[in-house]
């Protein structure tokens, strides 16, 4: 939705209770000391949109902890009524119409800016990306969206509503650990399940084997042998495990439609697709292409689910794949960079420090620009260092 000159982000709220649980597919697991987090699902209180509830903001719903089991993850996506399946027509709406909304803007606004990303500008000379590659990519996904909706299981067309971050500064406990509410829902939307099935960042570990192949997490036979800085890592790896593996048995046992999206392996590309075209554009030209090509590999499985033998739209080089691909490896390795940055210094991701932590976390970037500029091996490397520092200041107008 275009308004003025900035984009405008629209969401709706509906009221959402509780399945009754099946019998759990998972073993018991006992559960890792090293750190406890509470978290649940999306859910409101009985009492919302009724004639006793007195709150109008959503930040001020409040949690049933009856539907609560401390400690364990929980995910609670369904409705406080048997709503039907999206239409196709709908499915196809929500799909495009982030895509639809960014191409708009671009073709009226849009002009060659520096990846937001500031350590991913080093991989493209620090030159300006042009919004017109952009724009190719986003007619591609138009073109390709009919087919991402799950036409052989009309379950995943079920409109839910999710939690976009579901952390536990985002978490109200009393001081008997009683979950009592979830705060910053600005960003929820309603979707299609198979839009909506993930496991929120917090707790996830993909791209770990252990994890994505839903083992029981254990502790290595030679732990005890391990000096003391691996049983830290192993210690911290069971419990990022854990975290994951917890998630999905409670999915499981809760709510098995849900879980049943996520081991549905296309809608992990189907949500990438999604989301990369309905986000505004940041200067990255590469990761909604690489999802592209990644989908075009995945096409004759894509399509013969749904009982269609369409062929692709699409077509990329060998060597047009392989560039892409290898940009977007080094993309993500630059993220990977910045994280572990955000980490040796203690800064969330939005920049946010605790205000009694402030001077401290000050102290610590300010050693690390200068470690950095003590490493730069040309006056060149260390000009562009010092313009292009990752926790510098800088205007934003041209990423609105």
């Amino acid at each position: 939705m275009l308004c003025g000159f900035q984009r405008v982000e629209v969401f709706t709220i509906v009221v959402i209770f509780r399945v009754k649980p099946p019998e759990s597919p998972f073993p018991p697991l006992t559960i890792c000391p090293a750190r406890i987090i509470f978290a649940s699902g999306p859910i409101l209180h009985s009492d919302y949109g009724s004639a006793n509830d007195s709150h109008c903001r959503l930040s001020a719903v409040h949690v049933s902890s009856s539907v609560i089991t401390i400690v364990i993850i929980r995910s609670l996506l369904s409705y406080s009524q048997p709503l039907t399946n999206l239409p196709d027509k709908d499915c196809l709406a929500a799909l495009t119409a982030g895509a639809e909304k960014e191409i708009s803007y671009l073709t009226k606004y849009g002009q060659p800016i520096l990846p937001f990303q500031r350590l991913r500008r080093e991989i493209y000379d620090y030159k300006p990306r042009s919004h017109l590659d952009h724009l190719v990519n986003l007619r591609q996904y138009l073109q390709i969206a009919p087919h991402l909706i799950p036409h052989h299981d009309p379950a995943l067309a079920r409109p839910v509503m999710r939690h976009p971050d579901l952390q536990p500064n985002n978490i109200f406990v009393t001081d008997q650990l009683e979950i009592t509410g979830l705060i910053d829902w600005q960003h929820s939307a309603i979707l299609p399940l198979f839009l909506h099935s993930a496991i929120p960042n917090s707790f996830q570990n993909y791209g770990d084997e252990i994890s994505e192949s839903m083992q029981l997490p254990t502790l290595p036979t030679n732990f005890d042998q391990l000096d003391e800085m691996k049983q830290f890592a192993e210690v911290e790896l069971l419990r990022k495990r854990q975290l994951h593996y917890i998630y999905l048995r409670e999915t499981a046992k809760i709510n098995p439609e849900h879980f049943n999206a996520l081991m549905n392996g296309l809608n992990t590309l189907r949500r990438k697709l999604f989301y990369h075209a309905s986000e505004p554009w940041d200067g990255d030209n590469v990761t909604l292409k690489a999802d592209l090509i990644s989908l075009t590999e995945k096409w004759q499985q894509l399509t013969s689910s749904s009982g269609s033998e369409v062929p692709c739209p699409l077509i990329f080089s060998e060597h047009e794949a392989a560039a892409c691909i290898q940009l977007d490896k080094a993309q993500v390795e630059a993220d990977e960079q910045l994280e572990a940055c955000r980490e040796a210094i203690g800064v969330g991701t939005e920049g946010w420090v605790p205000l009694e932590f402030y001077e401290e976390v000050k102290q610590r970037e300010v050693k690390l620009k200068a470690d950095a500029l003590d490493a730069a091996e040309s006056e060149e490397e260390r000009v562009r260092t010092r313009e292009h520092w990752i926790f510098d200041d800088f205007c934003e107008e041209d990423y609105l």
